[in-house]
């Protein structure tokens, strides 16, 4: 048996793109400047670099080595970039730790006092549920439907189980 990753263009092209937008609508709902329009389009690039960033250099490649060892579900999909977007928010908040002293110098307790007291806040959910979200859409967008050729195909049951 052959173990391998489902990939597609089309969940490579949108399952990325789907986070950045709706934080964008988020955050100029909050704040709505003068053109609405530029900052959603603004905060999505913004957003985009990122998440593309973490799908092509993280996500898939941990996507494929996992595959090689064990067969993907979606829930192992779904668990692999919540981890992997977890992660990815550690060296945010190492910068943000960096610039948390006075005028932005040198802090003054440790790195890991800082995640203590401030690293839980709402900027640290949003990189775990973007990285389910993402993977989600990833896993529902890369699959692939069964067809008349596909060997779990039972007489026309797409799903491959026999009807009693």
């Amino acid at each position: 048996m052959k173990r391998t990753m489902r990939f597609s263009w089309k969940a490579l092209i949108f399952a990325p793109l789907a986070i950045p937008i709706i934080y964008s609508v988020l955050v100029e709902m909050a704040s709505p400047g003068k053109s609405p329009i530029f900052g959603i389009l603004f905060f999505t690039a913004l957003g985009s670099v990122v998440s593309y960033g973490a799908t092509v250099f993280l996500f898939l490649p941990s996507l494929f080595v996992v595959s090689r060892f064990t067969p993907l579900t979606g829930r192992l999909t779904c668990l692999l970039g919540t981890v992997l977007a977890t992660v990815a928010y550690l060296p945010v908040s190492w910068e943000c730790y960096l610039t948390s002293g006075a005028d932005s110098g040198p802090p003054e307790g440790s790195f890991g006092h800082y995640l203590r007291q401030c690293g839980l806040g709402w900027d640290f959910w949003a990189f775990p549920v973007a990285g389910l979200a993402t993977a989600m859409l990833y896993w529902f967008l890369a699959r692939r439907p069964c067809g008349k050729n596909d060997p779990r195909a039972v007489e026309g049951n797409v799903t491959g189980l026999k009807r009693g």
